[in-house]
């Protein structure tokens, strides 16, 4: 639910010996106006004046209070800023992290700051009715704040390049377990987007969702629980995150042309035949960009599934798989329309 004063710029007026505390998710700014006040965090106090600007984001359980027995005035609105992600260019999404993180818990721009000074001036021209002119021109101070933010942050990244290598940067710290247990919007939360743009990002450069990678990397698990001859399917069905048998059969059948107990006969007939097994770094899509952090190699027998592809060296992947002489029905990975994709991303 939205706070009261989302994208609402309001006037409140602080009394001596009353207080202002900022209970809202996502970014709070506030733009004293007249008389002088402090706002407490824990052990860290800001005095703040006519013409300062304060970014505080998240409830941060601070209080803002008047000093010196005058009232204080101030305007201030709210915002997600998860929402504005749509408006954000590549390179910007990648410095986004390190952004975001600088308003934590909060951020002061004083009023001889050139920042203070256009929020203040563009705050001064937002018309009264609450209308699309209004929010217009209250996301025209947050972009000021934001430009200066985006720029200041280009030179303290360390070997920056663009999309592509933030997201490699990212996966590079995310285990197995965090890419089965965590939610999407968790996962999100580690790339610095929301969940909408992870989504876009993961088909525009790797070619498939983040419900996609969580249902291969289930089923790549499957594959090497289902190696040990005494564990029971509907064991290994419940540790890779399958809430029910016939929902992971299918997807196991969809993915390797078989049944997990057809898959497991054919494994053991396969023993003796150890050059008719494929490695599953020719399976896992995301071994080509050496994204995948699983740590097993599962052996995966299904020759349908040949190598990865390119679209061309230096390239996002996009073509994920060529399969050959494989069935129609076998498109690894994929999400079958028919069933409760509700249960397949939150499993």
């Amino acid at each position: 639910m939205l706070a009261q004063d989302y994208l609402t710029l309001r006037s409140l007026r602080l009394k001596p010996q009353e207080e202002w505390s900022c209970n809202n998710q996502g970014l709070s700014l506030v733009f004293p106006k007249g008389g002088t006040g402090k706002y407490a965090s824990g052990s860290n106090t800001h005095r703040l004046g006519p013409g300062d600007v304060l970014v505080i984001d998240g409830p941060s359980g601070g209080k803002l209070c008047a000093l010196d027995r005058s009232e204080l005035v101030f305007w201030c609105f709210s915002l997600c800023f998860e929402h504005l992600f749509p408006l954000f260019a590549g390179k910007e999404i990648s410095l986004l992290q390190n952004v975001a993180s600088g308003f934590k818990p909060l951020r002061l721009y004083p009023a001889s700051n050139p920042v203070a000074k256009e929020c203040h001036r563009l705050l001064a021209d937002v018309p009264p009715q609450f209308n699309l002119d209004h929010r217009s021109q209250l996301l025209r101070a947050v972009a000021a704040i934001l430009t200066v933010e985006f720029k200041t942050a280009q030179p303290h990244r360390v070997g920056f390049v663009g999309v592509e290598e933030h997201m490699v940067q990212v996966f590079e710290k995310l285990s197995a377990n965090e890419l089965l247990s965590l939610s999407v919007g968790e996962l999100a939360g580690k790339f610095g987007c929301s969940r909408r743009h992870l989504n876009r990002l993961f088909h525009q450069h790797f070619g498939f969702s983040v419900a996609a990678l969580r249902m291969e990397m289930r089923l790549l698990k499957a594959v090497s629980l289902l190696r040990d001859p005494d564990a029971k399917v509907i064991n290994v069905a419940e540790q890779c995150g399958f809430n029910h048998l016939g929902l992971f059969n299918t997807c196991f059948k969809r993915r390797f042309g078989s049944s997990p107990g057809q898959w497991r006969k054919l494994t053991a007939q396969a023993a003796s035949k150890p050059t008719g097994l494929f490695d599953a770094s020719e399976s896992c899509p995301l071994r080509s960009n050496g994204l995948c952090p699983w740590s097993g190699q599962p052996h995966v027998p299904n020759p349908a599934i040949s190598e990865v592809s390119q679209i061309r060296k230096g390239s996002p992947t996009r073509s994920l798989f060529a399969i050959q002489g494989a069935d129609a029905s076998v498109r690894p990975p994929a999400v079958p329309e028919e069933m409760d994709r509700r249960r397949i991303m939150d499993a």
